[in-house]
Parts: C-alpha cells; structure tokens; sequence
C-alpha cells in the first residue's frame, strides 16, 4: 500500500504594512487545456473560411442571413473559448484587501478586471459548496475553470464568488487571513 504525501499548498498569501494579497493561481487541467487548444484550431479554419466568403461575395444569397447569423455565434463561441484556454494556461486569482476594500482580480498575464468591495458592506465570508445553476453564465462556465468559487460573501442582494478551482482547506486558509485583516460582519439572523 502506497503512502499519500501531504501536497504544498498553492495560493501564496502575503500579509504587510499596506495590504493582504492572496494569488490564488487557475487549477490547470491538461484535458482542458488541450481540447479548447484542438477546438480553438478548428474555430480559427471555420472562422476564416467564412470571412472569405463574405469577403469574395460567394455566399448563397438564400443563405446569407443564416451565415451572418452562424458567424456571429461562432465568433462570440470562439472567443469565449480562446479565454478559457487562456485562463487555463496563464490564469490567476488576486485577492487584496488594502485599507476598507477587498479587490478581487481575474488576471491572466497581467490583464485583467477589478471588482472592487467595501469592506463595511461585505457578509458572511465563507467556503461554501459551489453549486450549478444553469440559468447564471457565471455557473455555466464552471467546466471551463472560469466561473464561481468555493469562496463567497454576501454583498448587498447578492453572493459573490472567488477561488474558483480552490481545495477546501486552500479556501480556508485564504477566508481565514482576510477575515484576520478585516472585520466583516457575519450574517444577520431571521
């Protein structure tokens, strides 16, 4: 019987004078990785194809509101599908909380959003089961490794994700030092 060695943690949480940082970076999967990589190849031919068509004016004119149509679901499919496998390979959570605002950063290779929250008006920060509705695109893109997260809060009417692809002890450990750094209030009783 073999023996199961305790693994490193992967985030990296870094505490100083101006602020906590957590960097929690993407759960690399190789199916993932290399399925978006063959699709996305596949999407680039079809995607060019058609654009020449329109280009040379060789669509059937029967056909034509049905290939407008077409390409820009492709396009919009393949670029969603280009993030994916982007996040997959260069991917990573930034977790900062400085002064009364929690700053959560979806960065790969150092492009990215910030959404940022006051501190004084976050909830119940907790590791949560992540659950799959299929009416929110934020839940859908779970398989990708792009959506949700084990680490949530309420903020106003709504709960807000990170930590997408986190273990649970991971999740804890990074709930545990912004809760060390910050005072948020727990949730109120009904």
């Amino acid at each position: 019987m073999g023996k199961i060695r305790s693994t490193d943690s992967r985030i990296t949480i870094t505490d100083t004078s101006q602020g906590l940082r957590i960097v929690l970076p993407c759960r690399r999967s190789w199916f993932v990785m290399c399925f978006l990589g063959f699709w996305i190849c596949g999407w680039a031919v079809a995607e060019i194809m058609v654009a020449i068509q329109f280009v040379n004016g060789d669509a059937p004119p029967e056909g034509e509101l049905f290939m407008v149509t077409w390409f820009g679901v492709w396009t919009v499919s393949g670029m969603l599908a280009v993030y994916a496998w982007l996040w997959q390979v260069l991917g990573k959570e930034i977790i900062t909380v400085q002064g009364q605002t929690l700053k959560a950063r979806r960065d790969i290779g150092g492009f990215g959003f910030d959404k940022e929250y006051a501190l004084v008006q976050m909830r119940d920060l907790r590791v949560g089961p992540v659950g799959f509705n299929p009416m929110d695109f934020s839940s859908s893109l779970q398989l990708w490794g792009i959506g949700g997260g084990v680490i949530a809060f309420d903020y106003g009417a709504k709960t807000h994700r990170f930590g997408a692809g986190l273990d649970e002890v991971e999740a804890k450990l990074a709930v545990t030092a912004i809760k060390k750094r910050s005072r948020i209030q727990e949730s109120a009783t009904i």
